[in-house]
């Protein structure tokens, strides 16, 4: 980068490389001394500048009194960090196994098709970066891709470019919208009524009894009496 170089900032405006810099700056001071503070900070830097430059990995060791091949040893550990820049959304496929057995691998080769280009490769107009994600906690609705900090389930090739042109046009689509379907949980929730219970009889010498007991006790008792009771159990006196 140089200093005519306008880069965008989370916030949608435009600011050159010395006021972000100096955002930086004001981020590190606040950090300096304190314990555990690299990857915070890189996440701070990574949200100014979209991603981590190498003069910006020098700064931040610099000023957090570490070696450069530790901050970029740690950069190049996460996926989370990029070296390069990123488009304004970035999606990543998940290829873990339960979303790769179930259809993963083909949502990765038509996100490629949709979007045209690789993985770790940003659209020409700057608007996705393509990556892919190991497992997003929703394995049982796989496959499943993440668009910045969205999750959308059960993803089908077919509907990928109607949920990308909703994030491209600005207007944030709903998780649920790259299946049009209700999670799997809600599904059977709706499906599965709740298990009736038989009400106890009231009625003297009734011959159905209550869940639970048996034929010759009264409701709410047994052959096998609760602790506290007498092998031959004590009578149950309707009041």
């Amino acid at each position: 980068m140089n200093e005519s170089t306008a880069t965008a900032c989370a916030c949608g405006a435009q600011a050159t490389e010395p006021e972000l810099l100096k955002r930086l700056d004001e981020v590190l001071t606040g950090y300096q001394g304190k314990p555990g503070a690299l990857i915070p900070v890189l996440q701070i830097a990574q949200g100014i500048f979209g991603y981590l430059p190498e003069n910006v990995l020098k700064r931040i060791a610099l000023r957090l009194n570490k070696s450069y091949s530790e901050v970029a040893g740690v950069v190049g550990f996460y996926s989370f960090f990029s070296t390069v820049p990123r488009g304004k959304h970035l999606v990543r496929v998940c290829l873990g196994t339960a979303c790769y057995v179930r259809g993963g691998k083909q949502v990765m080769e038509a996100c490629k098709q949709e979007l045209g280009i690789e993985v770790g490769g940003t659209t020409a107009d700057g608007q996705f970066t393509l990556e892919v994600g190991r497992c997003f906690g929703a394995c049982g609705l796989a496959p499943t891709i993440m668009i910045d900090e969205d999750v959308h389930q059960r993803v089908k090739a077919p509907r990928l470019r109607e949920l990308f042109a909703a994030y491209r046009g600005g207007t944030r689509a709903a998780p649920a919208a790259a299946t049009g379907k209700k999670p799997a949980a809600t599904a059977r929730a709706a499906k599965t009524p709740g298990k009736k219970t038989r009400k106890p009889s009231t009625s003297k010498g009734s011959k159905q009894n209550s869940p639970g007991t048996s034929k010759q006790n009264s409701p709410g008792t047994s052959k096998q009496n609760s602790p506290g009771t007498s092998k031959r159990g004590a009578k149950v006196v309707a009041k």
